[in-house]
C-alpha cells in the first residue's frame, strides 16, 4: 500500500491535486492510497497567485491530543486549500506504517458530510468488488466513519481508512488515518488513539496559511541529456515542496542536499544543487 512516486530526477513528484472533492480523495485513498499528500504536477508559473481570494481560517491541532507523537512531512498550500501529512515520530514518509492526512478546503455544495459519504460509497462500489462504510460518530456537520474496500482495482487485500469529514464555518475539514498495509480494522488501542486525533483537529479563525507563508522549493527543469537547466526562466522550474515559510523551505532544501550527497548519486546532487526558495508573489513566476 505504498504511495506511488513518479521520479523526476531524485525528488518525488506527486500527481494529485489537494483541492479535489472529499469523496474523490477518499476513494483515491482507498483505491491507490495516494491520499491528499499528493500535490499537483505543476510549474512554478501555474502555482503563482494561488492564495488569491483566500479567506481566514487555518487548521489547529490542540496540545495533549496525541499530535506530539507525530511529525509533519508535508505542509502544502494551494488555492484556498491546505494539506498536511503526518507520520509517527521516528518514521520516514516512504516507510511509515500509517499516514495521517489533514485537508482544509472550501465547503462544498454537498449539504452534509453524510451526502459526501454516500458519494464515496457509490464511487467505490463501481471500482471495488465491495466497499462499505460504517459510521462511528455522527452529527449534522461532523462525521467519523470507517471505509473498507475489497477487490479494488490495482489493489490486493482489504483496504481500511478511518476518516472524519466536518463542516466548520465556510470550510470543509478532512482528517484521514490511513494504514499503509492491507487490513480490515485497527486494534482497539490504536483505534482509540486514532479517534482522539481525528476528533481534536479543527479550523480556527485566522489568516490563510497560503496567504502568509507561500514559499516554494523549486528545481530547474530537466534537459534531454539528463542534466538540469539552471538558466531556464523561473516560471519553467518545478515545485518540489510547498514548504510554507521561507525558513521551513531552507530547512527542506538543506535536508535534500545532505541526503543527495549522502547517497552519492550525481543526478540527485545536480538536481538539488540549484534548488531555490521563492515566494509565490515573486514576479519571475509570471515569466514565459
Amino acid at each position: 500500500m505504498d504511495i506511488p512516486y513518479k521520479k523526476r530526477g531524485s525528488l518525488p513528484e506527486y500527481r494529485k491535486h489537494p483541492t479535489k472533492p472529499a469523496f474523490l480523495i477518499a476513494v483515491s485513498c482507498l483505491l491507490a492510497c495516494v491520499l491528499t499528500l499528493a500535490r499537483p504536477a505543476t510549474s512554478a508559473a501555474a502555482a503563482a497567485g494561488t492564495a488569491e481570494g483566500a479567506t481566514g481560517g487555518q487548521i489547529s491541532l490542540p496540545a495533549g491530543m496525541g499530535w506530539e507523537d507525530w511529525h509533519a512531512v508535508r505542509d502544502q498550500h494551494a488555492h484556498r486549500a491546505t494539506v498536511k501529512v503526518f507520520v509517527r515520530n521516528g518514521e520516514a514518509p516512504q516507510t511509515a506504517k500509517v499516514r495521517v492526512v489533514l485537508a482544509q478546503t472550501p465547503k462544498p455544495t454537498f449539504d452534509s458530510p453524510q451526502a459526501i459519504v454516500d458519494s464515496i460509497v457509490q464511487t467505490a462500489n463501481r471500482q471495488c468488488e465491495k466497499a462499505t462504510v460504517r459510521p462511528i460518530r455522527k452529527s449534522a456537520s461532523d462525521l467519523i466513519f470507517e471505509l473498507r474496500g475489497y477487490g479494488c482495482s490495482g489493489q490486493k487485500g482489504e483496504r481500511y481508512l478511518l476518516q472524519r469529514i466536518a463542516f466548520i464555518g465556510e470550510w470543509e475539514l478532512q482528517v484521514t488515518y490511513a494504514p499503509m498495509s492491507p487490513t480490515d480494522d485497527l486494534p482497539p488501542p490504536d483505534k482509540e488513539r486514532a479517534l482522539k486525533l481525528l476528533s481534536s483537529a479543527t479550523i480556527v479563525p485566522g489568516s490563510s496559511p497560503a496567504a502568509e507563508t507561500g514559499w516554494f522549493l523549486i528545481t530547474p527543469p530537466p534537459q534531454a541529456d539528463g542534466h538540469y537547466d539552471a538558466s531556464a526562466p523561473i516560471s519553467k522550474w518545478k515545485i518540489e515542496e510547498g514548504a510554507g515559510t521561507r525558513e521551513k523551505c531552507k530547512e527542506v532544501q538543506t535536508f535534500l542536499t545532505l541526503r543527495a550527497r549522502k547517497e552519492g548519486k550525481p543526478s540527485e546532487i545536480e538536481e538539488v544543487k540549484d534548488a531555490s526558495c521563492v515566494s509565490m508573489d515573486d514576479p519571475r513566476l509570471e515569466g514565459n
